[in-house]
């Protein structure tokens, strides 16, 4: 039984105690529940209630090896449905379901949130990206884990270690010193000038660097192994230059990328390099010959980079590198001026939106927080993002943690909270990984300590780890998962900054909406006001029916025409595209006919989360919202009826289940999508209806047998 005894005897502790025993034993077994139970002190029908309420646990016994393939949108529409069908035959089971001889487990799976190299399986936790109905031999023939013994476990950790971040740096504090106490460093500013100053002599500034895009997207079609082949060919070559794996630069189409980052500035990124492919990319930049694609040129110059700017450059666990590109300075400065309240109105007058899709004013619940009563107070940053289609802020999370650690800093420091809990999705493990060495290295730099840097702020921060779950993307669901219980929507007031995590002032922030907070306070409400008319920047997911799926930034007020066709290439040649779906499971089919409408909050076409996902002639739309709807349905947290039972019913009419027949069904449809969006708990329930009522809408052909006219 794995140890429990390291985890305080407190409910909060209940998802990370369930996690700890799946990841040892791969699931949870009755007697593990009960252990569990008897550790914590929290009844054995809550302890089941919980385990039961995540997607992610598993209560049964798996093969000697799971295989699961994604049939969310985006892969179902490019042949996971096949594949998977191919699987089941190959294996003799029906998924989900258990091949006779143990060996094998194949089950389909929501989302690998993987999009841009759909379709994706997952074979014991590692993604294949571009798979094919055929590539049933692939997704069988990948190696197997290592062994469960003490010394293969630590060697599968230090492998995965050189994957996702390079040895740690030094740290300017000397060991065991936790870093100036109040009053001992006149000036925070002061003090983080001595970190720059080592942290310039530690990133070589001026030599050759090489920055393999090694994110979630680049490992499923080989970037570890490509980064392996450089690091070695480099080495037998004697070049004088640093291979790093850095996170995705955007171009997941191209993947694997190396980024060239030259000795006297200029940068290019090189597509598709497999291993075969090293030896020729250093022999033309040994020549100084071009390495970039003019595909690559185009897509990056269709783009401006400001919250990705470093995102495929850096290397995400080398903390001397993040200071000398710019981090933490903002952060520092803040500190050094001793006016928290000014951070507030710098991003106020800037007025950024939260960019989890609510679009709500960043600032008003800082200042709220700041102004309530009870202490302490805290801040959550929500990296849950568990709507299917949605994988934006997990490429933010591998490609600068940095980034999204300072903005969290600023925030506590502006909201007058002291503990900061990073919730990041189970399955994101290179994301967690990558936070956690960042998380590491700050508090090693005295940035995450006691009165940091000698000012008298304090803080501390910790690294959750999500079950899967839609519904955490509504922040009070969110903090009962953080206390230990089912993830289920309270009712509001009072709103969080008031009482929120165990009854204390608390503010929740999205990923993306953190990013842009050192931005905004280093150069000033004014510039962030002057992109996307007022509105900033915003990160999109391109995914599905496109030559160029993958990671990209433009101003809001951009159009669906700039995201698909000049940066997504459009449809394959001989197709044509017939929607879009704009959001996951919240979101809605938008026509071609709205292509050039400009995307903002509140607009004829709502950005969303940032998920974009093309369909083509080839896509069956009435298959697209039932696979939404169904989602829904089996998400739902059961807390409100209108979500719970209305969804389920909305489903059962798409599928012709009518009680008054095809001749009802429509206006039974729309009847009852108008009781669901209203009177449902919350934001996620009064979305699940927007897909069907947008397919009934704008393509009624789809929907023929449930005519409106009803």
């Amino acid at each position: 039984m794995i140890g429990l005894q390291g985890f305080p005897r407190e409910r909060t502790w209940l998802l990370p105690a369930l996690h700890a025993v799946q990841h040892e034993k791969r699931w949870i077994s009755p007697e593990d529940l009960t252990a569990v139970s008897e550790h914590l002190r929290v009844p054995l029908s809550e302890v089941y209630g919980v385990a039961t309420h995540y997607p992610e646990f598993r209560l049964g016994q798996p093969g000697r090896r799971v295989a699961r393939v994604c049939v969310g949108v985006s892969c179902r529409i490019l042949g996971s449905l096949e594949l998977l069908a191919a699987l089941e035959r190959r294996l003799g089971v029906t998924a989900p379901g258990t091949s006779a001889d143990g060996g094998w487990t194949l089950e389909p799976f929501d989302c690998a949130f993987n999009c841009s190299m759909a379709p994706v399986a997952e074979v014991d936790g590692r993604h294949l990206g571009r798979l094919g109905p055929d590539d049933a031999d692939r997704v069988l023939g990948a190696p197997a884990p290592p062994a469960r013994t003490p010394e293969a476990a630590e060697a599968a950790r230090a492998a995965l270690a050189v994957i996702a971040v390079p040895t740690p740096m030094p740290s300017p504090i000397p060991e065991g010193d936790a870093g100036p106490g109040l009053g001992q460093a006149a000036d925070p500013g002061r003090w983080f000038a001595a970190s720059q100053r080592l942290a310039r002599a530690l990133s070589s500034p001026g030599e050759l660097r090489l920055a393999v895009g090694v994110g979630s997207c680049g490992l499923s079609v080989g970037a570890a192994v490509t980064l392996a082949a450089l690091a070695a060919e480099v080495g037998r070559r004697g070049i004088r230059a640093r291979v790093v794996a850095a996170g995705c630069p955007g171009l997941c189409w191209a993947a694997p990328t190396v980024t060239v980052l030259r000795p006297e500035g200029a940068v290019e990124t090189a597509a598709r390099v497999g291993p075969g492919e090293v030896g020729a990319l250093l022999d033309a930049v040994a020549a100084g010959r071009r390495v970039q694609p003019a595909d690559v040129t185009a897509y990056l110059a269709g783009q401006r980079r400001v919250l990705t700017d470093r995102c495929g450059l850096t290397d995400p666990g080398d903390m001397a590198d993040a200071i000398h590109r710019g981090s933490y300075a903002t952060f520092a400065a803040a500190l050094a001026s001793g006016d928290p309240v000014a951070v507030i109105e710098a991003v106020k007058s800037a007025k950024l939106q939260g960019r989890g899709g609510a679009y709500f004013p960043a600032a008003v619940k800082w200042e709220g927080a700041r102004r309530a009563a009870g202490e302490p107070k805290y801040l959550i940053v929500n990296g849950e993002e568990g709507e299917p289609g949605i994988f934006k802020d997990r490429h933010l999370l591998e490609g600068d943690p940095h980034r999204l650690l300072e903005g969290a800093l600023l925030a506590a420091y502006a909201a007058g909270a002291s503990r900061i809990y990073l919730y990041i999705h189970g399955e994101a493990e290179l994301a967690a990984r990558r936070m956690e060495r960042a998380l590491d290295a700050a508090r090693r730099w005295g940035l995450v300590s006691q009165h940091v840097l000698g000012s008298d702020f304090s803080v501390e921060v910790e690294i959750r780890r999500g079950a899967g779950g839609f519904v955490l993307g509504e922040e009070t669901a969110l903090m009962e998962s953080l206390e230990g219980r089912r993830a289920m929507p309270r009712a509001k007031p009072p709103f969080p900054v008031e009482a929120g995590l165990w009854g204390r002032p608390t503010v929740i922030n999205n990923v993306e909406t953190l990013f842009a907070v050192p931005l905004i306070v280093a150069r000033g409400a004014a510039w962030w006001t002057g992109l996307g008319g007022g509105h900033g920047m915003k990160c999109f997911g391109l995914s599905g029916h496109l030559r160029r799926p993958g990671f990209v930034e433009l101003p809001l007020g951009a159009t669906l025409r700039d995201l698909l066709e000049g940066l997504g290439g459009g449809p394959a040649v001989g197709h044509t595209l017939q929607a879009v779906l704009v959001g996951g499971p919240s979101g809605s089919l938008v026509p071609p006919r709205l292509l050039d409408e400009p995307l903002v909050p509140g607009g004829t076409v709502n950005p969303g989360t940032g998920g974009v996902t093309a369909l083509d002639d080839r896509a069956s739309l009435r298959d697209v919202v039932r696979t939404l709807l169904d989602f829904n349905t089996r998400e739902s947290c059961g807390k409100c009826t209108p979500c719970r039972e209305g969804t389920a019913r909305l489903r059962d009419l798409l599928d012709g289940r009518s009680n008054g027949g095809p001749s009802s069904a429509g206006r039974e449809v729309t009847e009852l999508a108008d009781v669901v969006r209203l009177a449902s708990l919350c934001g996620l329930g009064q979305a699940a209806p927007l897909s069907i009522l947008s397919g009934f809408r704008e393509f009624p052909s789809a929907f023929i047998d449930l005519s409106l006219k009803g």
